[in-house]
């Protein structure tokens, strides 16, 4: 239904009429569910494309196409692009968006899991103090978003101390070698 809507659309609309790049982002949306990881990420590209030369680098539609092809980017093993365009995004958002804005913590929560995707965890963890400490601040105690970064961020946390264990370990037979 959306490939067909789209498909009309490309014949009787401007490539950058808005009502065409909404139904390009809600059929990229659509392709990401089914599995279609590729052809999400080729729809999304061309959309983030179109809006990067009609709307300004703040305005929030741009914004959240950028966040949704990060996703993507992250779906389809492109980690590094993922990282990219979420430094991009949360940057943006920093200078827009009052640090307590839904859709800034979101954005922070998921810049700092593409981190930990890519091996940062420290950087991870630095971005999911603040999420956290902002979010005790705003959500009641059992909300699922606020515990949802917790976890991560107890989850990094771990990560890093597996990581000095092993550095130790190795340090220590280094030591016993010598």
């Amino acid at each position: 239904m959306l490939e067909h809507v789209v498909e009309t659309q490309e014949r009787i609309l401007a490539k950058d009429h808005p009502y065409r790049l909404a139904s390009e982002h809600e059929l990229a949306g659509a392709y990401l569910h089914d599995g279609q990881t590729k052809k999400a990420v080729e729809m999304l590209e061309h959309v983030v494309e179109t809006q990067e030369k009609i709307l300004a680098k703040d305005h929030l539609d741009r914004l959240i196409s950028e966040n949704v092809l990060a996703g993507a980017y992250l779906t389809d093993g492109q980690t590094k692009k993922a990282v990219k365009m979420l430094e991009h995004v949360v940057e943006t958002q920093e200078r827009i968006l009052a640090e307590d804005h839904p859709r800034r913590l979101t954005s922070e929560h998921e810049l700092a899991g593409a981190y930990l995707h890519d091996g940062q965890t420290k950087k991870a963890v630095e971005k999911l103090e603040h999420v956290v400490a902002v979010k005790a601040e705003i959500l009641a105690e059992d909300d699922s978003s606020r515990h949802l970064s917790q976890d991560l961020l107890q989850y990094c946390y771990e990560r890093l101390e597996g990581v000095g264990a092993v550095m130790e370990s190795g340090a220590s037979a280094l030591d016993a070698e010598a």
